[in-house]
């Protein structure tokens, strides 16, 4: 019970002040004398699937993700990254010759808040590094489309679960221009939040909870100096 009341309380807070969210954050970190504070936008490729149960053959979905973020980097090798993320992905459920299904398209687009921690060091203008942390998000709509007809809106029901929360991991590298930097990164996003509750009275249901393996470029500009 606890747990399902704080998720609810996260949810409710997602729905109405998203943006508050990345607000607190910016305006009540820590600051130190050499601090460095960066805000910048994003884009991600993402390569999208379902961990499913029981199991039936999909293909992912690839698609982009726009975003913008905000770097706090404290002293010289530690930084923490907070973002805001427009997230497109989903998973296509291939043909069933046997059961004489068609190959469907389902998408899933939602706002997505990860807080990820980086450890790096610096080599000349290039910082590689390494970052990890938990995902929030909410999901804004799904649809799906049979192969050769066109998309339908996804009406959810009572038993869809729209709150999303999971960790995210990778790697990339950084390079700093003067006042600006780009940042390369692969990542990998795991939900532990299912797409549908898998216990509905009655009904044999798939346990589903998404991943996706993002490429992202992102473009900084330092605040401080």
């Amino acid at each position: 019970m606890k747990q399902i009341s704080v998720l609810g309380v996260l949810s409710i807070f997602l729905k109405s002040k998203q943006w508050s969210f990345f607000y607190c954050f910016c305006l009540f970190m820590p600051a130190t004398v050499c601090a460095q504070h960066y805000v910048g936008i994003k884009g991600a490729q993402g390569y999208t699937t379902i961990q499913a149960l029981p199991v039936f053959d999909r293909t992912s979905l690839q698609t982009f993700s726009p975003g913008i973020l905000y770097r706090y980097e404290h002293k010289k090798y530690a930084a923490l990254q907070i973002e805001m993320n427009y997230i497109n992905k989903g998973y296509i459920k291939d043909l069933d010759t046997m059961r004489n299904t068609p190959e469907i398209a389902n998408r899933i687009t939602s706002i997505e808040l990860p807080m990820m921690a980086q450890g790096f060091i610096r080599l000349g203008i290039f910082r590689p590094y390494l970052t990890g942390g938990a995902t929030v998000g909410y999901i804004l709509n799904r649809s799906t489309q049979v192969k050769g007809e066109q998309s339908q809106s996804y009406k959810f029901d009572k038993y869809d679960r729209k709150f999303e929360y999971g960790i995210a991991g990778g790697g990339g590298l950084a390079v700093a221009i003067q006042k600006f930097e780009i940042q390369a990164e692969c990542r990998y996003h795991y939900n532990f939040s299912f797409l549908r509750d898998p216990i509905i009275p009655e009904q044999q249901n798939t346990y589903l909870n998404s991943t996706q393996l993002m490429f992202s470029v992102s473009l900084l500009y330092r605040l401080s100096k």
